[in-house]
């Protein structure tokens, strides 16, 4: 009986953290031509999760996409600009131009 009455008291606790891990779950990437070139070019090599899961400055997308350029998969200028305006929109990283200024010692 004991052990019955620890478990159930412990039900709620899985609850939220299964509330929480919910919560976490990515969003739906957003519809656009970027998404089409990134799931026809890109996830051959990677998982959309593995993609979707970075956020990148602008400059960080453009290096990254160019070195996968580098690296083999085919992309044309054109569609390299389209897929890092995507990440970038979608999936940027903080704007370093706007970040507070490092504290002077």
């Amino acid at each position: 009986m004991r052990k019955i009455l620890g478990i159930a008291a412990l039900l709620p606790l899985f609850a939220l953290g299964a509330r929480a891990l919910a919560a976490d779950a990515p969003a739906a990437p957003p519809p656009g031509p970027g998404l089409d070139l990134i799931n026809e070019r890109c996830v051959f090599c990677h998982n959309s999760a593995q993609i979707f899961s970075q956020h990148k400055t602008a400059p960080a997308w453009a290096a990254t996409v160019e070195q996968m350029a580098n690296r083999g998969a085919e992309v044309s200028p054109e569609e390299m600009k389209v897929i890092v305006d995507y990440l970038s929109k979608n999936y940027g990283g903080p704007d370093q131009s706007t970040a507070p200024p490092a504290p002077q010692k």
